[in-house]
């Protein structure tokens, strides 16, 4: 979709110092030196001035038991409950993080009515403890009688490639916005000539946190064959800017996506509810809406990839674990009459019930005889691990002699065929490999954690896909690049709904379908997220990956 005039950038290739975290801010700033030069403040904001209704963005450092407050001009901090206040490096929150103030910090109810900080003065003070006796630092800032308008687009906009040969889209957008700018957040496109390409949502959007911006585009995503400009816009509450600021792609920096070898789906958390149990939201009818997202998603690898080789569900079909739950999904499946379907185990799909009698449940309608098996696609393997208790409720316990057959099958398969990418599925994911899975979300949960590591890390020809979470597509860190210590991990998001962290750090409700579809070819392996709510590609989550 076209919107408005263009504003076009040229093209640059000269790397130039990123500020903290990729972001520069422009406003009032506090905090201890020592002498030092160049120190990082303590405690910052993006502005001096806000309109009313716009949104603040800020930022700490001071680990520990750091807490911020804000407090309007004139309050007795020692007699009054802060207005808002936030953790430093607690629940979520990382140390020198960058925050939207209004939606992710917590408010007094003593002081409800200011929540939403209206026009006036205001203190943000940073404490080094419980209580109010340790201030560290503290900035000021105005909320302006002036309401939020309408958001601009940027003024200008370049786009640094680390490598304009390889089709990905590793590098680096300068952003520059008018200091009077009511934007606040980025949106960037992938887009041709005639506008933004009609088959991907937008790339990840990002804070609007300074007039000068600098952020790290998503590592290993994949320029779109068809994309010829990158355009963004600017985003408040109203909606999207009327125009867009556009800089020009290099010729032959596009992704070649031809020559497949094998093509198959991954998803996860289905979530099919027919027991009204254990669910989410209750705002939503989640019986109707999880059946729609599941045929939807069918529906989409059958339109997208007529000749998919399978769908492979990383756990939570059963959303409370009852058998007429696999029923439906069953007749889900069969009315679809689609690719082939394999299941993993997942949590929910252990609840309501006798771990024997669940896992008996899961082995008959997966077709297999233990809750962790292989199947070979297409001369690829896939190896599919589960649990086998049902642990405190959510946590992946994986016997001994699993761990070896998976030792011994990689040990195999690698011995074989080096060269060849092995799939592996677990619905558990690792700690800190994947988003959900990072310090305070707390969705990561193998119990033999060390010991799963210690045999993964050992094979770089693994790809692992792991679902519980239900992060979102467009987050940093739905892939873990394979380093010298972990092989290619993916988070799989979900089918049934999302969770997001793009303002909570510990994740909200998101309503949403979401997953990959697997391209395998000689040397490379596509792994490449997908709206099914939407029928679009999620570009910040199309990632290209080698052993």
């Amino acid at each position: 979709m076209r919107r408005g005039a263009k504003i076009t950038a040229a093209f640059v290739a000269a790397l130039m110092p990123l500020s903290l975290f990729g972001f520069a801010f422009g406003c009032g700033e506090n905090g201890e030196s020592n002498g030092e030069t160049n120190v990082t403040p303590l405690l910052r904001c993006n502005k001096k001035e806000y309109f009313d209704g716009e949104e603040i963005y800020m930022s700490a450092k001071g680990g520990g038991n750091a807490w911020v407050g804000v407090y309007r001009d004139g309050d007795d901090i020692g007699k009054v409950q802060a207005i808002r206040l936030y953790d430093v490096a607690k629940n979520g929150f990382t140390d020198g993080g960058i925050y939207a103030l209004k939606k992710a910090s917590r408010y007094s109810e003593s002081r409800q009515a200011l929540r939403n900080l209206p026009r006036g003065k205001y203190n943000a003070i940073l404490f080094a403890d419980a209580g109010t006796d340790k201030e560290r630092a503290r900035i000021s800032f105005t909320v302006k009688q002036e309401k939020l308008g309408k958001p601009s687009a940027p003024l200008s906009l370049k786009y640094e490639l680390d490598d304009e040969a390889d089709g990905l889209a590793n590098g680096k957008l300068r952003l520059k916005f008018s200091a009077q700018s009511c934007a606040e957040e980025a949106v960037p496109y992938w887009a041709d000539d005639n506008g933004v390409l009609a088959d991907y949502t937008s790339l990840a959007p990002f804070f609007v946190t300074g007039d000068d911006m600098v952020f790290d585009m998503y590592e290993n995503t994949i320029i779109p064959p068809d994309a010829t400009r990158l355009v963004v816009y600017g985003k408040n509450s109203l909606g999207l800017s009327e125009t867009f600021c556009a800089v020009d792609l290099p010729d032959g920096c596009q992704f070649d996506t031809d020559g497949a070898k094998s093509e198959f789906s991954v998803v996860s958390d289905v979530h099919i509810t027919v027991a009204y149990e254990h669910i989410a939201n209750t705002s939503v009818d989640q019986k109707k809406l999880h059946d729609a997202h599941f045929s939807g998603m069918l529906e989409d690898v059958k339109k997208v990839s007529p000749s998919s080789s399978g769908i492979f569900i990383v756990g939570d079909i059963a959303n409370a674990g009852h058998e007429y739950e696999w029923a439906h999904a069953a007749e889900l499946i069969s009315e679809a009459n689609g690719a082939d379907v394999y299941f993993t185990l997942g949590n929910h799909d252990l609840y309501g019930g006798a771990y024997s009698a669940r896992a008996a449940t899961f082995r008959e309608y997966a077709g297999v005889d233990k809750v962790y098996y292989e199947k070979i696609v297409d001369g690829y393997h896939h190896l599919v691990l589960g649990s086998e208790s049902a642990s405190n409720g959510l946590d992946a316990d994986l016997s001994d002699a699993q761990l070896k057959w998976l030792d011994d099958r990689l040990s195999a398969i690698t011995e074989s065929s080096p060269d060849k990418p092995v799939f592996v599925y677990l619905h558990q994911s690792l700690y800190n490999t994947v988003a959900g899975s990072f310090e305070g979300q707390g969705w990561d949960g193998v119990v033999q954690d060390a010991a799963l590591r210690d045999i993964v890390k050992k094979y770089p020809q693994i790809y692992m896909f792991n679902g519980h979470s239900h992060w979102d597509l467009n987050t940093r860190g739905s892939m873990n690049v394979k380093t010298d210590g972990m092989p290619h991990i993916f988070n799989t998001a979900s089918v049934g709904y999302l969770w997001t962290s793009y303002y909570l750090p510990q994740g909200e409700y998101l309503q949403g379908s979401q997953g990959y579809y697997v391209r395998v070819y000689d040397d490379k392996t596509l792994v490449l997220g997908r709206d099914f709510a939407d029928g679009k590609w999620v570009p910040s989550a199309c990632f290209a990956a080698r052993i």
